[in-house]
C-alpha cells in the first residue's frame, strides 16, 4: 500500500512542476501496466517501472521518462534497489524502450550519502549491470560480462539518470490548484497552435 501511495504522490508532484504530462502508474490499469513491463534478456523474467509519461518545455520536449518510487522514510537496503534499478535501465535503453529517455529514481529517503555525488556515474552504472550479467547476459563470469558490456551506452544510460529526493513538506510547494488549472489550460492552448 505505501507503494502504490508513493507512486501516486511520485506522479502529482512531478505533475505538478508542469514540466510532465500524461503521466501514469503501472498500477493505473492492464495496458499502463503492459508499457512499464521489459523482460529481462536471460533468464525469462520480467520487471516494472513504478511511472512512465512524457515531458514538455524546452530542452526536455516530448521526451519519454521511466521512474521507480520508493517512498521510504529511511534509506533501508535501496543501494541494493538501486543497483537493479541501474541494470534495468541499461536493458530499457538497449531495447531502446519508447520511455527510456529519462530514467527517474524518486526517494523520499537520501542513500549512499557518502557516494551520493557518483551514483548517476558511468562507472555506477557499470558496476550495477555488471552484478545482474546473469539476467542481462546471460553469463556470471565477470571477464565475459566486461566483454559484452557497451560502454557507449553505460555513458548514455548514466547521462539520462535523475535522482529525485521529496519530502512531506516539499509536496505541499505545489502550485495551488486555480494556478495549475491555468497554466494547464494555457500549456493546453500553445501546444495546440504547435
Amino acid at each position: 500500500m505505501k507503494g502504490f501511495s508513493g507512486a501516486r504522490r511520485a506522479k502529482q508532484w512531478l505533475e505538478g512542476t508542469m514540466r510532465i504530462f500524461g503521466a501514469y502508474a503501472n498500477t493505473d490499469s492492464e495496458s499502463c501496466g503492459r508499457r512499464l513491463t521489459l523482460s529481462w534478456p536471460y533468464g525469462g523474467r520480467t520487471f516494472s517501472f513504478d511511472l512512465g509519461g512524457a515531458m514538455r518545455g524546452d530542452p526536455y520536449q516530448n521526451d519519454m521518462f521511466c521512474a521507480e518510487v520508493k517512498n521510504y522514510a529511511q534509506p533501508s537496503d535501496q543501494g541494493t534497489q538501486f543497483d537493479e534499478f541501474l541494470a534495468k535501465c541499461y536493458v530499457a535503453a538497449q531495447a531502446q524502450h519508447h520511455l527510456s529517455d529519462h530514467f527517474m529514481w524518486i526517494t523520499w529517503a537520501p542513500f549512499r550519502a557518502n557516494s551520493w555525488s557518483t551514483l548517476n556515474s558511468p562507472d555506477q552504472v557499470e558496476t550495477a549491470v555488471l552484478q545482474h550479467s546473469s539476467r542481462v547476459f546471460g553469463t556470471s563470469d565477470p571477464e565475459e560480462a566486461r566483454k559484452l558490456l557497451d560502454a557507449e551506452l553505460v555513458r548514455s544510460v548514466a547521462a539520462r539518470l535523475w535522482l529525485i529526493v521529496l519530502s512531506d513538506k516539499q509536496e505541499t510547494l505545489l502550485p495551488l490548484k486555480d494556478w495549475a488549472a491555468i497554466v494547464a489550460a494555457e500549456l493546453t492552448r500553445r501546444e495546440g497552435s504547435w
